[in-house]
């Protein structure tokens, strides 16, 4: 029988992760394993893979969408964490699991996970020039890949407990997602959650973690990101003033700096994004539902 006819056709929505289906697969590569899956994922969203009974001394990944995550400790067993961006076209996606046994032979086993669509607002709003030019490309590529090189250090150890906290109790004034345009010009898919917070609003660490960056930067502004372990970060943009340091320890509740308007931003507002593997998703879902 296929992995797909095995796997049940459950959508997820916003259930809690506790209500995946236990699915034990059989194959002439593994031995049985038990894997836990969703059937589908909205774009966007994160979602997690079990192996409930790994066999020991093999290394576990998954590729998907052409992207290598690796498997942690969970438990008993172990879990990947998997980030789907907006724009992902729908449909079926093959996820690997590979398994590196001691004697070097590499294992694969193939499940499906469906991408369905999810609907984002558009928006349009307006830079004036001195805030405009900091869109320039390669300024924003410069920054954004000193940023990035350390979104890439993964920790292996799990910093992160329960549901993420709102750094800000504002409104939310740009969703994830969004489409925009400025100053009438499309651009990408908004990659956070902008929050509305007046120039020196404080700004709170939403989970514990560790400071991985602590800059100002032309075009993100006041920039604080943190290593929640295990390839989950967050990220703050736009901040006045940084209160923490690159390297500190932090826990929930503990202050990260203040919000401004700094960088490219058309009003006061923290922007704060959520990273899974370099890959940005919907922070919101962090809040509302567990990710163990």
């Amino acid at each position: 029988m296929s992995n797909r006819r095995l796997k049940s056709r459950l959508n997820l929505g916003e259930t809690l992760v506790s209500a995946l289906i236990i699915l034990v697969l059989f194959s002439s590569c593994f031995a049985d394993i038990k894997l836990v899956y969703p059937a589908e994922v909205f774009q966007g969203r994160s979602f997690i893979v079990f192996i409930a009974s790994p066999e020991a001394g093999n290394d576990y990944w998954a590729e998907f969408d052409n992207k290598a995550v690796r498997f942690y400790p969970y438990e008993e067993g172990l879990r990947a964490v998997i980030g789907t961006l907006p724009e992902m076209k729908t449909g079926d996606y093959d996820l690997k699991v590979r398994a590196k046994r001691p004697d070097q032979r590499l294992l694969t086993e193939v499940i499906y996970i469906t991408v369905s669509r999810r609907i984002y607002p558009k928006v349009s709003f307006w830079l004036k020039p001195s805030k405009k030019k900091l869109m320039a490309p390669d300024l924003v590529t410069d920054e954004w890949g000193r940023i990035e090189a350390q979104l890439l250090k993964e920790s292996p150890n799990k910093l992160w407990r329960g549901l993420f906290k709102l750094p800000v109790p504002g409104i939310t004034t740009m969703a994830f997602g969004t489409r925009e345009f400025v100053n009438n010009k499309p651009r990408s898919r908004h990659r956070g959650q902008d929050l509305r917070a007046p120039v020196g609003t404080r700004v709170l660490a939403p989970n514990r973690g560790q400071v991985i960056v602590a800059q100002f930067f032309k075009a993100f502004g006041g920039t604080v990101a943190i290593d929640h372990g295990q390839g989950i970060d967050t990220l703050y943009f736009h901040l006045s003033k940084i209160m923490v340091k690159e390297g500190q320890e932090v826990e929930v509740g503990d202050l990260l700096g203040l919000s401004g308007n700094t960088g490219i931003s058309s009003g006061p507002h923290l922007h704060w994004g959520m990273s899974v593997h370099n890959v940005r998703v919907d922070p919101i879902q962090w809040v509302k539902t567990v990710m163990p």
